[in-house]
């Protein structure tokens, strides 16, 4: 391609979209035109040119569904999948200090969430350059998109590949729907700021992981929308969320297989679902929002976002009765000399329910109020330790959660004896000078893992004097206040994608 070509290229890509004040009508036939301009592109193999037309044809359609303006053109960025792999690192070691990524693996390890042995940096980046067809880049404002290599025919991608790609070829659905996806973020961001929100709940993967399923949820669900036969940029869409749900509780063992890559079908199970949570549950509690109370239910959401994955799990917890998690303070542990903290999180009711599934986890997770741990190391002794408290609705979900951790410890920790039966309501083990103990007093439970006889009793004692209090609401000063409206429930009709 000559200079000339590269520059023309450029200035089609970086063209404004319409002013906010420009007549929602006109920009939508503008749209659905240059929608059409992109399919006979495609069709004479001028891929980057069809690109362009469908980033363009999106920033007219996705204001007039979402009722919500674009501020300024959003960058556009093509990478060559090979170099996904080290732009996909790069972003990680922005995103988290070397200290905190090494506490995240170390406490899935402990939680048994992760072999010992895996490198998570590396198998994150090994999945994302796999599954990733574009992504949207918060910092710097670009929209990424993957350079495939060209092929003349291509199978028509599942529901997966639409969200995270397919590889090897151009199929014009998928493009428009992965364009359509990273605008939405996009325009949210212009309009929310979603590094500042993403920036605020870092230090709570829980809560991090809930604005997660917010920002992919309401994504597929205005990719899903933009995706309709007949464009009329409705205020509402309409999607049957209890059948969605039914939809995706049947998929989700078949999750591992439906990627198109070899590494997510062969990562652990935690990998799997928190990737795949914030789109198949996130669209769910996006569509209650959005039937209930519209696209201005949406923005309030962005306005006081959900504080836990409890509430993504279940939208009446945000919605209808709102149940804000308690905030757990743990004071100051002292485990004794030799022991340095690595740092504190906490762990939510999702991933409690992928680490206890095989023993009652969707129930004995399912009571989650709240919880907080702490991850120490002995350098010396090359020992790794846990300290955890959580707190539940009322004694009955502690007992059940504490009766499933403590065959879930057993099955975990190589080695360690099954307990008494039946197990009361404080079980201590000890194996190799170290201690295991899962120990309920009422709502509350205390996990302690990896420290010797003479520190765990202190440790218990430290833990059950943690500080509990209800978290407040989380307002996002950067996004307008709405007052969304209970609206009437139109007819269940399915949205249509694209196919």
């Amino acid at each position: 391609m000559t200079p000339f070509v590269d520059l023309l290229v450029l200035a089609l890509l970086i063209q404004p979209p319409p002013p906010a004040g420009a007549d929602p009508a006109a920009a939508v036939r503008e749209g659905v035109s240059l929608l059409a301009e992109g399919d006979g592109l495609a069709d004479k193999g001028e891929y980057t040119e069809a690109v362009i037309r469908y980033k363009r044809a999106m920033e007219r359609l996705l204001p007039s569904l979402r009722h919500l303006p674009f501020k300024h053109e959003v960058k556009r960025d093509v990478t060559r999948r090979e170099d996904m792999k080290a732009l996909l690192i790069k972003e990680i070691e922005q995103e988290t200090t070397p200290e905190e990524f090494r506490l995240n693996e170390v406490a899935l390890k402990l939680f048994g969430l992760l072999p010992a042995e895996l490198n998570l940096k590396e198998t994150l980046a090994l999945v994302y350059s796999e599954e990733v067809a574009a992504f949207y880049d918060t910092k710097t404002k670009t929209m990424h998109l993957i350079e495939e290599p060209k092929v003349k025919e291509k199978p028509k991608p599942s529901l997966l590949e639409r969200l995270f790609g397919t590889k090897g070829g151009f199929d014009k659905d998928e493009n428009k729907t992965v364009i359509a996806h990273e605008l939405t973020h996009a325009l949210a961001d212009q309009n929310y700021d979603i590094d500042a929100m993403q920036e605020a709940v870092k230090k709570d993967d829980d809560q991090s992981l809930a604005l997660t399923g917010l920002i992919e949820g309401e994504a597929t669900l205005a990719m899903m929308g933009a995706g309709m036969d007949d464009w009329q940029g409705k205020a509402i869409v309409h999607l049957p969320a209890k059948n969605l749900e039914a939809m995706f509780n049947l998929m989700a063992p078949f999750l591992p297989m439906m990627g198109s890559g070899k590494a997510l079908r062969s990562a652990p199970p935690i990998l799997v679902e928190s990737m795949t949570f914030p789109y198949l549950r996130g669209i769910i509690f996006c569509a209650k929002i959005a039937n209930e109370r519209g696209w201005a239910g949406v923005d309030q959401a962005y306005r006081t976002p959900p504080q836990s994955t409890e509430q993504i799990l279940h939208p009446e917890k945000y919605l209808d009765r709102p149940d804000p998690p308690t905030a757990v303070d743990l004071g100051e542990l002292a485990p004794g000399a030799g022991w340095k903290e690595l740092g504190r999180n906490v762990l939510g009711e999702m991933q409690m329910g992928v680490m206890l599934r095989r023993h009652g986890g969707k129930n004995a997770a399912a009571g989650w109020d709240g919880d907080r741990y702490a991850v120490f190391e002995d350098a010396k002794n090359k020992k790794f330790a846990l300290a955890w408290f959580s707190t539940w609705d009322d004694e009955s979900e502690a007992k059940e959660f504490a009766s499933a951790y403590v065959k879930y410890q057993a099955k975990k920790v190589d080695g360690l004896a099954p307990p008494a039966k039946p197990a009361g309501d404080a079980v201590w083990r000890d194996m190799n000078d170290r201690v295991y103990v899962v120990e309920r007093r009422g709502q509350d439970v205390v996990v302690l893992e990896g420290f010797t006889p003479a520190a765990t009793a202190g440790l218990v004692e430290q833990l059950f004097k943690a500080k509990k209090t209800e978290m407040k609401p989380r307002v996002n000063p950067n996004a307008p206040v709405v007052k969304p409206r209970k609206t009437a429930k139109p007819a269940a009709e399915p949205i249509r994608a694209s196919t």
